[in-house]
């Protein structure tokens, strides 16, 4: 008996598609068709792969509508965020058309300059980068376009070919996707998607020798484990794992800038996002006053219908995280936490919580919120006196993702910025920031592994090979 997956609408709980799980036969089935396709893929000009991205983001755009109303339907994403998603993934198809000139280019080094192997001066060398073959990959629920576009686009502009497993929460848009790159005309076994449990699919495209590299958007523990067996079987991987970004408001701040994008970069998508602002540190002396900024923005925020336009924050994507939310508060409280604002599920259909804010007086205490990834509408706020207490607290938990810092003084908002083990630190600006063309990743357990962006990875997922010719 085959196994399915089911598909939720997390805006009101309805299934909204049934699929035919893969089995570990139909994973094999799919890497060798990616195996074959390779050789001819490959060998295809550069030319020719651009431009069959550019068509491809241009038959997005021309289904823009169709594409969006799936994405929100099963990631629970409001509208407008969505878009902006799908229009993200657009760009994404498209950098990796235009840069893959300039990443793949190749140079000459000059070999003449060194001593050894004798007579150098004879000797004309070229390095060129080649594609290393299949490469897996496994897409995030909370963008599950923009990670689809990263984990195809820039492999497959590289010359590789891809086989990717979208998660189990949000498959149909990985699937219109493929979809539309079939219809822009990428030849049979370039592009494949392979829909089922990470049981079956990852551990399969982990294990296959034909796989010669991962790609992997998730959370950290699970991507350990991934990177741990992609090392062990000799493959390359690529991680982007979890994150618990600090942000630092100190008392000459534009307090009201900062509230505006505080209250965005953790409350959008329902605070699932891996550069989502998950801690807030706020000098003491404009605690009360910036506490009283942030229940204004976070109140007036308005929970409800995805599809809605004018809606701010959906739903989680399922009841399993939902009760996550309900442990996190309920283990803050019992550690001396005072719930500001929401704290409760919601009373409504679908998988809704409340965009909550909780008073932490000592940020050094052992509440989870503080320690853990939380991924999902939940912030503690928590006083701090100097410079030196606040980048001790934001380094106080085991990722370093992204922070940001909010000073009117830039000599300040640089010494903290160093002083902050994370991947970037955005001064007087969002966590959420992202440049798609260049590395994104963190330090600690945010970070192992080759950074992900559309240019480190088509550099990542080609070898360099130096062509020696005598002359």
């Amino acid at each position: 008996m085959s196994k399915e997956v089911v598909v939720f609408n997390p805006a009101t709980g309805e299934v909204v598609a049934t699929l035919k799980s893969a089995s570990r036969e139909d994973v094999r089935l799919a890497v060798d068709e990616a195996y074959e396709a390779f050789l001819k893929w490959s060998a295809q000009p550069l030319k020719v792969r651009a431009k069959l991205l550019l068509k491809a983001a241009d038959y997005v755009e021309a289904s823009f509508d169709e594409v969006l109303k799936t994405l929100v339907t099963e990631s629970g994403k409001p509208i407008r965020d969505a878009a902006a998603e799908l229009r993200r993934a657009i760009e994404i198809i498209r950098a990796s058309a235009y840069e893959a000139r300039h990443v793949l280019e190749g140079h000459a080094p000059r070999v003449d300059a060194y001593d050894y192997p004798p007579d150098n001066e004879s000797r004309l060398v070229v390095e060129r980068r080649e594609p290393v073959g299949v490469v897996g990959g496994a897409l995030s629920y909370n963008n599950p376009a923009s990670t689809f576009a990263h984990k195809v686009a820039p492999v497959i502009a590289a010359g590789n070919t891809v086989v990717v497993k979208p998660s189990t929460h949000t498959p149909l848009t990985a699937l219109r996707l493929f979809e539309i790159f079939r219809k822009a005309g990428f030849p049979d076994g370039v592009v494949n998607v392979v829909v089922g449990s990470g049981e079956e699919v990852f551990d399969e495209l982990l294990e296959n020798p034909k796989v010669a590299g991962i790609t992997f958007t998730g959370n950290t523990a699970v991507g350990l484990q991934v990177a741990a067996k992609a090392a062990g079987r000799g493959k390359k991987y690529m991680i982007a794992p979890s994150g618990s970004d600090p942000a630092i408001v100190f008392k000459d701040a534009d307090l009201e800038r900062a509230a505006a994008t505080v209250v965005r970069a953790r409350f959008e998508n329902a605070g699932q996002n891996c550069n989502a602002t998950k801690r807030l540190y706020v000098e003491r002396e404009v605690y009360d006053k910036f506490m009283k900024l942030m229940l204004e923005r976070t109140a007036s925020l308005k929970v409800g219908d995805p599809m809605d336009e004018t809606t701010d924050m959906g739903p989680l994507i399922s009841d399993k995280m939902v009760k996550a939310m309900e442990g996190f508060v309920s283990d803050a409280v019992s550690k001396g936490a005072v719930v500001l604002h929401g704290g409760r599920r919601m009373d409504r259909k679908g998988f809704f919580f409340e965009p909550t804010l909780l008073r932490v007086d000592d940020g050094r205490a052992e509440i989870r919120a503080l320690k853990e990834e939380v991924f999902g509408p939940v912030l503690p706020i928590v006083p701090f006196d100097t410079e030196e207490e606040a980048v001790e607290l934001a380094n106080s938990t085991p990722y370093g993702l992204q922070a940001a810092v909010f000073t009117a003084d830039y000599k300040k908002a640089l010494r903290v910025a160093s002083g902050i083990k994370a991947g970037s630190v955005m001064i007087n600006d969002s966590t959420r920031v992202r440049f798609d063309a260049l590395p994104y990743g963190g330090v600690k357990n945010s970070g192992f592994g080759w950074r992900e962006g559309v240019r480190s990875t088509m550099y990542y997922f080609t070898e360099p090979k130096y062509l020696v010719i005598g002359m």
